[in-house]
């Protein structure tokens, strides 16, 4: 098959659609013709116009204008036009510009066209009076164009609950989960991580991912003060606006030495940064999945995590806890009973390292497969 994949950023840009798309794309590569459009520019960052990537062919087009995350123009993006796919597979519902590339690839073609989502357009509770204006006017507009799409993929299993009220019929979507790659369990030796930010004999609870104010850390650090001395706070990641404010805190509260922030790491880093944690924390107000938990899971973490839709479907008793966004109390109580319960972390590191292995991508791929067959 010829497969194109429609995405505001892409590698070497990571986060939650752009590591689904990777992961996706690299695997069928192996079997198929894939191709990439994609914007090439993030924060300001340039990448190449055209680049080759483990058999994907990724094409890169210039950004003529971007405000915040989802309205941009990229007219070079149009060149999805010329070329001939069995199927173009879009990721998330609210680009604009997006939607109408698609809807000229429907008219012009008989191309396929599958989208993920993700989740909802401008998902989180509060905005601002002229954000909520045009959240609605979007939301409006998603109500013809998601009728363009011949399949919507769902990463969880009740997102279809949401999707219904943006005009997609249930016939129509399909679960596919997010995925790990096989080389996450790969071994390292985490010894010179440990080293650097000086986290031995540390009890670490760590947090993977950007640095924003909707992720909730700043929860984490203000239970801090009452937590065993022990116990530090790893934040690996990079600053995508809120790191200040969070410095300031752990400042206001004398725990600027229990926080350690990494910055952006390696790979390599970040396998190492979750083998010393001990507990991986999700405090997000929302996320449609997380796969950071599924990597945290890989490396034997426990899991606390926030009772968003990810947190609800991928962590069970058996995994770590769930609690309310907010509820300190709460998040206090089960950082407590890991600390002290070495024997339940154990357990606990089995079970998830075990259900870990039954998300990696070469398998899940397989299933996308037979949606775009069909």
């Amino acid at each position: 098959m010829k497969i194109g994949f429609l995405i505001e950023y892409f590698y070497p840009i990571t986060g939650g659609a752009e590591n689904n798309c990777f992961y996706l794309a690299r695997e069928l590569a192996k079997n198929h013709e894939v191709h990439i459009f994609t914007s090439d520019r993030s924060d300001n960052q340039i990448s190449k116009k055209e680049e080759i990537v483990d058999n994907i062919k990724i094409h890169r087009y210039k950004n003529w204008f971007r405000y915040k995350y989802y309205l941009s123009f990229t007219p070079g993006l149009l060149d999805v036009l010329n070329y001939d796919m069995d199927v173009l597979h879009v990721h998330s519902f609210g680009f604009l510009w997006h939607d109408q590339i698609v809807f000229l690839k429907k008219l012009f073609s008989k191309t396929k066209i599958v989208n993920t989502p993700h989740g909802p357009f401008m998902a989180l509770n509060k905005y601002g009076f002229f954000e909520n204006v045009f959240r609605k006017i979007v939301i409006f507009s998603e109500l013809f164009y998601n009728r363009l799409y011949d399949i919507v993929i769902q990463v969880n299993p009740i997102q279809y609950k949401w999707m219904k009220k943006y005009g997609i019929s249930k016939n129509r979507i399909k679960y596919i989960p997010n995925g790990i790659p096989k080389e996450i369990f790969d071994k390292v030796d985490n010894k010179s991580f440990v080293k650097k930010y000086n986290l031995k004999n540390k009890f670490v609870i760590s947090y993977l991912g950007r640095i924003q104010n909707y992720k909730g850390l700043d929860q984490i650090i203000k239970i801090l003060p009452s937590l065993e001395k022990k116990i530090v706070f790893l934040i690996m990641g990079k600053d995508a606006g809120d790191k200040k404010r969070l410095i300031n805190l752990s400042k206001k509260l004398n725990v600027s030495n229990r926080v350690i922030f990494t910055g952006e790491i390696s790979y390599s880093e970040k396998l190492m940064g979750l083998d010393t944690s001990e507990v991986f924390i999700l405090s997000s107000e929302w996320e449609a999945f997380g796969i950071v938990i599924l990597e945290a899971m890989a490396r034997g973490n426990v899991i606390i995590s926030t009772k968003t839709e990810g947190g609800k479907f991928l962590v069970k008793r058996e995994n770590g806890f769930t609690y309310d966004f907010g509820d300190l109390k709460q998040l206090k109580e089960y950082i407590n009973i890991l600390f002290e319960d070495k024997k339940l972390r154990k357990k606990v590191e089995k079970s998830n390292i075990k259900k870990a292995k039954n998300f990696l991508w070469e398998n899940i791929v397989n299933n996308l497969e037979r949606v775009y067959l069909k």
